[in-house]
């Protein structure tokens, strides 16, 4: 009988600023919406994060997280090559940083969110930028590859008819998934799956996304 190939992705989070801080904003669950203007700022979790003192909205102040989490899926010997396979992941969170709103569906779904803050109102001075980084493949301890563009993800959230990051497939590159106005926060759920077209060896094939937001 084959044996099963585990494939495996982590997930890091990479912000480009620092001097997070948070403020008492209009009370209001949404995906892409305004905050107060303040010390220029960003934050961004993928999966785990940390936001003390209650949720942004009540004041809590954002803060580092190191944990890396993962998402993976187990093909049965019997599925290998015949379609897709749901992954999950081992981030937990199921509720909005921003807001405490239930938005999110661990073990199946990712929560990915964030702000970029500057003082003063109005749309000027640039975009922030969401951005995902892939290497080629996933490979295993005997350096069999699985190329990265065989995982894909539908975006979503409980409540969220038009995601705010689009669904999409990894390309094994620098991609870009969003671009926002200062002032705003984001957030939407991924839902991760293997395209799992085609035989494959044993063993756990593991690769890096890793989520960068930049700002002005």
């Amino acid at each position: 009988m084959p044996l099963k190939p585990v494939v495996a992705l982590r997930f890091a989070a990479r912000t480009a600023l620092c001097g997070l801080a948070a403020a008492v904003l209009p009370s209001a669950h949404a995906y892409l919406v305004s905050i107060t203007p303040g010390a220029r700022s960003v934050y961004l979790q993928v999966g785990t994060g940390t936001v003390s003192g209650g949720t942004y909205l009540a004041g809590g102040t954002p803060a580092d997280n190191a944990t890396v989490n993962r998402v993976s899926v187990t093909v049965p010997a019997t599925a290998l090559g015949t379609g897709s396979q749901a992954m999950t992941s081992n981030s937990a969170v199921a509720v909005s940083p921003y807001d405490g709103f239930a938005f999110c569906a661990p073990p199946a779904q990712v929560y990915v969110g964030g702000f970029f803050r500057r003082p003063g109102a109005g749309g000027g001075g640039g975009n922030a930028t969401l951005s995902v980084t892939t290497p080629a493949a996933l490979v295993n301890a005997a350096s069999d590859t699985i190329p990265f563009t065989d995982i894909s993800w539908v975006s979503g959230g409980s409540g969220d008819p038009t995601p705010t990051i689009p669904s999409g497939t990894f390309t094994g590159a620098v991609q870009t998934l969003l671009s926002f106005g200062r002032n705003q926060w984001f957030e939407s759920c991924l839902s991760f799956s293997y395209a799992n077209t085609q035989p494959v060896p044993a063993g756990t094939f593991n690769g890096r996304a890793t989520y960068t937001l930049t700002a002005p």
